[in-house]
């Protein structure tokens, strides 16, 4: 690769790093801000457990990303200006908790919806995600770029849908209730998806790696992405059906109000029924010939 286009995604990975780490801090904490004033009563009574969940993800997954942008001004920069392999893979994997991790943050599970207001922290979904895009086209050309496109976008949405479905699992784990309601096999079905989602999240991310570096591993690991996604968001959309699961807009979210107007989500607006889905078209996808081939050689 020509050293221009190493430089351009020197200076890409070196730009989201600095956002990152001086500008996303400020909008993630504007924007947790917000859904904490809004769930606690003006901030004078104390967190109820889910939401003090909510919070911990939101800071948990801000440290993950501040990280994250420690790695790429610190080492893939210099990867880049080196033509270094390991360059490419590295930036794709620090840029992926961008996107996976603010879809859910900016939403709050539908509480910005609800409120119609704008979460600040989306911003990091939008910047993630045009920089994670912008470095594979200048990575490759022609059909070996859409080799890698393709999948490792797959790859990212499917991660959007792992990290929301991960937390609400301990959501409705943790958030108490008498033990009728406990066994009731709407509540049992999270404690078999949810360590499932954990595991969905944590493989893609040594997926995305590996793809970007056209290993055979890599196409495997994905395999196992999909597949398991589709088992444990299946099962959820099946036992658990609510309204709440329903992508069906804001007008079915009053503020203030239960949810109204969305009913039992169906196959085209359950957002499980969607990552199961999403899980599936991977495994299709990765399946094809020409995606296939991308990952093993002839031997």
């Amino acid at each position: 690769m020509n050293d221009v286009t190493r430089k351009i995604q020197a200076a890409i990975v070196a730009a989201v790093g600095l956002f990152l780490i001086f500008i996303n801090p400020g909008l993630v904490t504007a924007n947790t801000n917000m859904f904490l004033k809004g769930m606690t009563e003006g901030a004078t009574a104390p967190m109820n457990p889910v939401v003090s969940l909510r919070s911990t993800v939101s800071f948990g997954w801000l440290g993950i990303t501040v990280y994250a942008g420690v790695v790429l001004l610190a080492a893939v920069v210099y990867g880049f200006l080196k033509n270094k392999k390991w360059a490419f893979p590295v930036a794709l994997v620090s840029l992926a908790t961008m996107p996976i991790g603010s879809f859910y943050v900016s939403s709050f599970a539908g509480y910005m919806v609800r409120k119609g207001v704008f979460a600040p922290s989306f911003y990091a979904f939008v910047v993630g995600l045009v920089a994670f895009w912008l470095l594979i086209i200048l990575q490759e050309k022609g059909k070996e770029m859409w080799a890698l496109f393709v999948p490792l976008t797959l790859l990212g949405m499917i991660g959007t849908q792992a990290f929301a479905f991960s937390e609400h699992g301990l959501r409705g784990l943790y958030q108490g209730g008498k033990t009728e309601a406990i066994l009731d096999p709407a509540i049992g079905i999270l404690r078999f998806s949810q360590p499932i989602m954990v595991m969905v999240l944590i493989t893609l991310f040594f997926a995305i790696y590996y793809i970007a570096m056209k290993k055979e591993i890599g196409w495997w690991l994905s395999i196992f992405s999909g597949a398991a996604m589709a088992v444990a968001a299946y099962s959820v959309h099946f036992a658990r059906p609510k309204a709440s699961f329903s992508l069906s807009g804001a007008e079915a979210f009053a503020p203030g109000k239960a949810v109204v107007g969305a009913g039992t989500p169906s196959i085209f607006t359950s957002v499980y029924f969607l990552g199961g889905t999403l899980g599936v078209l991977l495994v299709i996808v990765l399946l094809i010939p020409f995606f296939k081939n991308q990952f093993f050689s002839e031997k």
